[in-house]
C-alpha cells in the first residue's frame, strides 16, 4: 500500500485490477486526482484510501531518497521545489469557459475557437483562486502526452487590435 509520502503530483501508479496506468496530477487531503498514459481515457479522481488500497506505484517510479523501481524515469520537477523554467510555447487569448473548483480544473476557449484544459498547478500560487468563468486570460499552450494543456494562465484585458 503507498504511504502517503510517495503520493505526489508525477508519480506514476498502476490498477491493481485492470492494469491501467496513470500519473498523479495532483493530491489533496482527501482525494487524488489522476491522468491516464492511454489515450481516449478520462481524468479520473479517487478518494484517497480507495487510491491506497486499489493502485501500487508502478516500475518507472523512482522512490525518494535515491531507491530504485525497475528501470527508473525521471520526473521533472513539481511546483514548489525550486525554480522551473517558464513555459513556452505560442501564446494565446480566451475566455474561461468553465471552472470546476472542487477539482482544480478548468477550460477555456480561445479566441481561435479552440478549447483549452488548465489545472491549478499549471498556475501561479494565487492565481487560480482569481480566475472566474467569463474572465478574458492569457496562457501558453503546451502540448502534452494528452494533447493541448493551457499554462501560465493570467487575466489580460482584451485588445481591440486582435
Amino acid at each position: 500500500m503507498l504511504t502517503l509520502d510517495e503520493i505526489e503530483s508525477g508519480l506514476y501508479v498502476t490498477h491493481k485490477n485492470t492494469g491501467l496506468r496513470y500519473s498523479v496530477v495532483d493530491a489533496e487531503d482527501d482525494e487524488v486526482l489522476l491522468a491516464p498514459e492511454q489515450d481516449g481515457l478520462q481524468d479520473l479522481t479517487v478518494p484517497l484510501d480507495l487510491f491506497r488500497s486499489e493502485f501500487v506505484a508502478s516500475d518507472r517510479f523512482r522512490a525518494p531518497g535515491g531507491r530504485r523501481g525497475g528501470r527508473g524515469r525521471r520526473r521533472t520537477p513539481q511546483a514548489g521545489t525550486g525554480p522551473t523554467p517558464p513555459p513556452s510555447g505560442p501564446k494565446s487569448k480566451g475566455k474561461i469557459k468553465k471552472m470546476v473548483r472542487d477539482r482544480g480544473f478548468g477550460f477555456i476557449r480561445g479566441d481561435d475557437g479552440k478549447e483549452v484544459f488548465f489545472h491549478r498547478s499549471g498556475l501561479n500560487a494565487g492565481d487560480y483562486d482569481g480566475l472566474n468563468e467569463g474572465d478574458y486570460v492569457e496562457y501558453v499552450v503546451q502540448e502534452g502526452p494528452r494533447g493541448a494543456r493551457a499554462e501560465h494562465v493570467r487575466h489580460t484585458t482584451v485588445d481591440a487590435s486582435s
